[in-house]
């Protein structure tokens, strides 16, 4: 096996073993989601709709099957710390110190985000649509919402606004990791705001009202994000951060660095290659990040 195939294995294993214990956790998590829905579910018709009001089901195991749905999606938002911190635990190899406490950092940042966009979407746009949508009863017009189409519209925007909210960390990251410039992403303003709004359009019902209340507030967190980037955009990184230079020495497989250590296990060896192979990478690929401690500038030179 030659030093690229290592490579491609050991990114294979690293994305399984994330992926193992993401889903993992969300299965662990699903069994008190399940038993808690129905609770959840009358908090909901209770917080977001008009009093009196009623679900209604049109199929007999349709109940079933949206408290399985919303357990499922329980469980997800209970998992997301694990399922972020798994993520950072995926590219970790391929960062330099001060990059990996920038990621740390951004994990909590991410969960915060998260629950705060969710709990918009649940506690802010929910209602303002359910009062919408009782404005149009009369006489002979009566509202009757199913029990899955109003789960269906209750987790599309919850997951939605906590999505759209990762968009600061994403910005941050970037450029505190020096993958990109505050400059380009200033540059790059338009085109992010009508990127956020199509977005915001796609991941919300088809009404106005609720494309809004997304798309202003990730606009106004993407000029926030820009702020605090801007303070956290590293200058020149640490001389005992460089990467290393080249050698002549040939790329060690996982196989190799296990045997050289047998006291360490074989999740060590793994992250050995992948942290060699993947910064490779990096200094091959990158385009928009420092060179030798400098900033790429627009026509392609150094400042």
């Amino acid at each position: 096996m030659n030093a690229s195939d290592a490579g491609f294995l050991t990114h294979l294993e690293a994305l399984r073993q994330v992926l193992w214990r993401s889903v993992a956790a969300v299965g662990v998590l699903l069994v008190p989601g399940f038993f808690a829905a129905p609770e959840v579910l009358g908090f909901l018709v209770r917080f977001t709709c008009p009093p009196d009001f009623k679900l209604n089901y049109f199929t007999p195991m349709e109940p079933l099957i949206v408290q399985l749905k919303l357990g499922l999606f329980l469980a997800v938002v209970a998992a997301m710390p694990v399922i972020l911190r798994q993520a950072a635990r995926f590219v970790a190899p391929a960062l330099y110190e001060h990059e990996r406490r920038a990621a740390g950092r951004a994990v909590a940042a991410a969960t915060l985000l998260f629950l705060a966009g969710a709990a918009v979407g649940l506690f802010l746009v929910v209602p303002l649509m359910m009062k919408f949508s009782a404005a149009y009863a009369s006489e002979s017009l009566a509202p009757v919402i199913g029990i899955g189409s109003f789960v269906n519209l209750v987790g599309l925007l919850a997951l939605s606004f906590g999505v759209m909210f990762q968009l600061p960390v994403v910005m941050v990251l970037l450029v505190r990791c020096g993958v990109v410039e505050v400059g380009t992403l200033k540059r790059s303003r338009p085109l992010a705001v009508t990127v956020i709004f199509i977005l915001a359009a796609l991941l919300t019902p088809p009404d106005v009202v609720s494309q809004l209340l997304l798309g202003v507030p990730t606009w106004l967190l993407f000029e926030a994000a820009l702020l605090v980037a801007a303070r956290c955009s590293p200058r020149n990184p640490p001389p005992e951060e460089s990467p290393p230079a080249r050698s002549a020495v040939p790329e060690r497989t996982a196989a190799a660095v296990a045997e050289e250590s047998p006291e360490n296990d074989a999740e060590t060896a793994l992250d050995a290659v992948y942290r060699e192979s993947y910064r490779k990478k990096r200094r091959k690929n990158r385009r928009f990040g420092m060179i030798n401690g400098h900033y790429r500038t627009k026509r392609g030179g150094k400042k």
